[in-house]
């Protein structure tokens, strides 16, 4: 096995901290009390993946340039954000609630380029592959001349987003101690890359036509742009330019939720945004995103985010992390 923590340890200048006991007793709990952020960073390793655990406070815009060279300690990394604010670039990737991000870590070197903004947290679960478990279970599915294994990574990214949600939130609140908690994570790391391969496959032997593709897309940009508006469904099926039936199934198929859901979740990723960044109480950041009913966004908010847009409020208004402030 590597030595992930003596990494960890000499790249971030810091050691373990025992004073935290927020995740699974089994992994390394890091205490983080920069200028630029405060949180906790909280990793399991086994010999085919690494679990870790992003929980800060971004206190002022953080701007990273360059990816540390972990090609002897993973090979991809796929994480589930909870909740962030930022973009990465090259390929872009918006980081906000409810996305997958994903780092080729071989080719992360190449103009790499990480944006987190003031004043909002970051919370994220995610998966880190080596390349023997990424060799054992995908080898087969790559072509030299037509798909590699950054391919399936990327090109399923949005497919399986909703569905490992719940594998992130059993991580993130996993108690259990040794050995249940080793099964209990390589079971999850085996889930997270199953429903990848999974995802390629069926996208594979069931994509949609170029014509019907540019359709469904067509109105998730429409959708983008109108979120803060209730778009009745005659207007999408002018914009596809196809009956009911036949845009919501293509629609699921794409995107795997509901035009509903692709809607609400847009608002709430919207909200989200305001809540962290602007001065606007709850009840006008509601009507901004197309909520007449203040307890009907808060419901809503608390569906998609898992805490209430009050808690939101009063986090960054205090801005509380759960450090210990050992000195550093």
């Amino acid at each position: 096995m590597s030595d992930f923590y003596g990494f960890v340890k000499d790249y971030m200048q810091i050691c373990e901290c025992d004073k935290l006991s927020k995740y699974c007793k089994i992994g390394h709990n890091v205490c983080i009390n920069r200028d630029d952020a405060e949180g906790i960073y909280w990793f399991y390793e086994s010999e085919d993946f690494i679990v870790s655990i992003h929980d800060f406070f971004i206190k002022k815009e953080m701007v990273q340039t360059k990816c540390p060279d972990m090609n002897d300690f993973m090979r991809f990394s796929s994480s589930y954000i909870i909740t962030a604010n930022g973009e990465s670039f090259n390929p872009y990737q918006t980081l906000t609630s409810n996305v997958l991000y994903i780092i080729d870590l071989k080719n992360a070197y190449k103009d790499y380029r990480f944006l987190l903004h003031a004043g909002s947290p970051y919370l994220s679960v995610e998966i880190n592959f080596k390349q023997p478990m990424i060799e054992k279970y995908m080898s087969s599915l790559t072509d030299k001349n037509t798909v590699c294994y950054s391919d399936i990574f990327f090109d399923t990214k949005s497919i399986i987003t909703k569905s490992l949600e719940p594998l992130a939130k059993d991580i993130l609140n996993c108690k259990m101690e040794s050995p249940a908690a080793e099964i209990f994570f390589e079971a999850k790391a085996k889930e997270w890359l199953s429903l990848t391969i999974d995802a390629f496959l069926s996208k594979k032997n069931s994509s949609l036509s170029e014509s019907d593709d540019k359709a469904i897309r067509n109105v998730a940009k429409y959708l983008d742009d109108h979120y803060a508006i209730n778009v009745h469904q005659e207007t999408l099926e002018k914009i596809a330019m196809m009956s009911g039936t036949k845009l919501k199934k293509l629609f699921k198929q794409k995107y795997q939720m509901s035009i509903t859901e692709y809607s609400q979740r847009k608002r709430m990723n919207m909200a989200e945004i305001l809540l962290l960044n602007s001065n606007l109480n709850i009840k006008e950041i509601a009507e901004s995103v197309g909520y007449s009913s203040h307890s009907k966004f808060s419901t809503y908010y608390k569906k998609y985010k898992g805490t209430y847009p009050k808690d939101i409020k009063r986090h960054v208004s205090k801005k509380i992390t759960d450090t210990c402030n050992c000195d550093k």
